[in-house]
C-alpha cells in the first residue's frame, strides 16, 4: 500500500502545485489569500471562479486523489466506495485513486447515486 501511498501523494502535489502556478499566473494579488496557502476545497472554488471550465479535468482528478487518501487515513482504501467489496489490487496500479468496482462505477456513470451520503 505504501506504493500507493506514494503515487497518490506525487500525483496530488503535482496537480496542486499546477493548479497554483496558473491562479498565481492570474495575478490574483488583490485577493489577499495566496493559493499555496489554500486547502484543497478552497483551491478548488478558486481555481473554478477564476480560470474557468478549462480546470475541471485536474481538478476532477485532485478531488480523486484527495478521496483516495482521506480513504488510506480512514482504513477503508482499496474498497468500492459504493458498496465496500475489495477493490481488484491490479486495477489500483492501474490507477491508485479508483474510486469505484467496474460494477458501481457503471451505475454511477449513469446517474444511480442512491448510495451517496
Amino acid at each position: 500500500m505504501s506504493g500507493w501511498r506514494r503515487r497518490l501523494e506525487a500525483d496530488w502535489t503535482q496537480i496542486r502545485q499546477q493548479l497554483i502556478a496558473e491562479l498565481e499566473a492570474a495575478r490574483l494579488d488583490d485577493i489577499g489569500v495566496s493559493p499555496a496557502q489554500c486547502e484543497v476545497e478552497s483551491l478548488v472554488a478558486m481555481a473554478r471562479t477564476v480560470l474557468g471550465p478549462g480546470v475541471e479535468a485536474p481538478i476532477a482528478r485532485l478531488l480523486h486523489l484527495d478521496a483516495a487518501l482521506c480513504q488510506m487515513e480512514l482504513g477503508l482504501y482499496g474498497l468500492c466506495s459504493d458498496c465496500e467489496e475489495p477493490l481488484d489490487p491490479i486495477a489500483l496500479d492501474n490507477d491508485p485513486a479508483m474510486q469505484r468496482c467496474p460494477r458501481c462505477e457503471a451505475r454511477y456513470r449513469k446517474g444511480d447515486h442512491t448510495r451517496e451520503l
